[in-house]
């Protein structure tokens, strides 16, 4: 994630981080790619919130598995688990795949990484474990 240490002056949007002059038409822009960011972290913590889907995830870092694979993990209905399914797709940190009457779901390790990094890599506490 981006982050922009920024002041205004004389009409250009001052980022002395980068040492960019920036002209107001481009503060929407910034603006609406935060806010995307921001929106996009708020569905991953909220996907990580719950154990199962925890669970689920690291069922599928080993491999790729069929929903009925997934359901036979827990002592929940399948509709349930497709619920949890889908709040990680949403996240983005599954992805599916249909093949025949099968859904294959399997971990998308980039997103979640990238995600991480995102979050925590804003905290000077956090970055020099990071690298």
């Amino acid at each position: 994630m981006a982050l922009y240490n920024v002041s205004i002056k004389g009409g250009l949007l001052s980022n002395p981080i980068e040492g960019e002059k920036t002209d107001m038409a481009n503060i929407d822009r910034i603006t609406h790619d935060f806010r995307r960011e921001e929106r996009h972290l708020t569905k991953v913590f909220k996907a990580l919130s719950d154990g199962t889907r925890q669970e689920i995830l690291r069922l599928l870092e080993g491999r790729q598995r069929t929903v009925g694979e997934i359901v036979g993990n827990f002592n929940l209905s399948q509709p349930t688990i497709s619920r949890h399914l889908s709040v990680l797709k949403e996240a983005d940190l599954v992805v599916d795949q249909r093949q025949g009457q099968n859904v294959i779901y399997r971990l998308n390790d980039n997103a979640l990484s990238n995600s991480m990094q995102e979050f925590f890599g804003q905290f000077h506490s956090c970055q020099e474990v990071m690298r």
